[in-house]
């Protein structure tokens, strides 16, 4: 397996786990919280919203910069 092959299906692999755990936050008896309240909670403070932007620079950074 090339090195190149090994990062998508890394990142492949993280997105399925992601996925799953939304799936999981959805169901009526789950103590998990879904992606959108986890968002909402991080962007109330400034340093939240800081390292969100930095989330989205970084993955738009390594999926589009090509």
């Amino acid at each position: 397996m090339t090195p190149r092959a090994a990062v998508i299906v890394g990142f492949a692999a993280l997105l399925a786990v992601a996925v799953a755990v939304e799936l999981a936050a959805r169901r009526q008896d789950s103590g998990v919280r879904p992606l959108s309240a986890a968002l909402t909670a991080a962007m109330r403070s400034r340093g939240g919203r800081v390292v969100v932007f930095g989330a989205w620079l970084w993955l738009g950074w390594h999926f589009l910069a090509r």
